[in-house]
């Protein structure tokens, strides 16, 4: 057999590169993983108000951690930046017991709601915590419900504040009337039915999330009903200072004719700015 010194050395020269090649090639470098703690699609703002006559301390929870503490009657939460997309609030209150419910056993509320990216929420809890289960209803399993309106900030004309109004007493149908003037604070829709959002659905449709301008000063204010618009009810009158570039809700809350001076009928607000 003929020996070859050029092809020894072609072999040799390969081999030589192959190793080379194989040392010197380093492990790439990737960045350590770390679990994503935001969400990617944004934040949204949700403030949660308690207004169910007969609350005494609603501990809520988002997505089983703590929101908050312990929310009393008329109590209201910080309002608080959430992951934006599906979100499961849970509220446990131990007074919510359906006067026709398992006798000692407070029924726990839940609810799953989407909110938007760099969007605002205003969650009420509404209705008497002994609210009975409605007769042939599987859905509605009495006591407390939730309500949630989007809640918007925005700046209005100068020496100007924002407000909006929402029916929570389950009492009846009420409006918000200036005390001096006799006027209703909200023309477009005088009065509202109990946890109604909206007046309808037409063009001239009014919705209730939406907020009015109105000359940031005190004004004096009571709560009439749909019947008899002319009557102010006592016991709601008080006085309120909308402070200019402001935002507010303003809600009917308790109960008519209450025994109970703590769940009386009135006029609460939220401040959200």
């Amino acid at each position: 057999m003929k020996f070859s010194f050029a092809s020894l050395f072609t072999k040799l020269t390969l081999a030589t590169s192959v190793a080379g090649a194989l040392v010197g090639c380093d492990e790439p470098n990737y960045p350590e993983p770390k679990p994503v703690t935001e969400s990617t699609v944004g934040r949204a703002s949700v403030l949660v108000v308690n207004a169910a006559p007969g609350a005494t301390g609603t501990v809520v929870t988002l997505d089983n951690s703590p929101f908050g503490s312990a929310l009393p009657y008329l109590g209201a939460s910080a309002t608080t930046q959430v992951n934006a997309g599906q979100r499961l609030f849970t509220f446990n209150e131990p007074t919510n017991i359906p006067s026709n419910y398992a006798p000692g056993t407070a029924r726990t509320v839940t609810s799953r709601s989407a909110f938007n990216g760099n969007a605002g929420y205003t969650i009420f809890l509404t209705d008497q915590t002994n609210r009975a289960i409605p007769a042939n209803q599987t859905a509605d399993q009495g006591g407390i419900r939730t309500l949630s309106l989007p809640t918007t900030i925005a700046t209005p004309a100068a020496n100007n504040a924002r407000i909006r109004f929402v029916n929570l007493s389950p009492s009846g149908t009420y409006g918000i009337y200036n005390s001096i003037t006799q006027a209703p604070l909200f023309s477009g829709a005088p009065t509202r039915a109990y946890r109604t959002t909206n007046n309808g659905t037409t063009a001239t449709s009014v919705n209730y999330a939406n907020f009015t301008e109105v000359a940031a000063t005190t004004y004096t204010l009571d709560v009439r009903s749909s019947t008899a618009t002319a009557v102010p009810i006592v016991e709601s009158q008080g006085t309120f200072t909308f402070a200019a570039g402001k935002s507010y809700t303003l809600y009917v809350r308790g109960v008519a004719n209450s025994t109970n001076s703590a769940t009386a009928l009135g006029i609460s607000v939220v401040q959200h700015n």
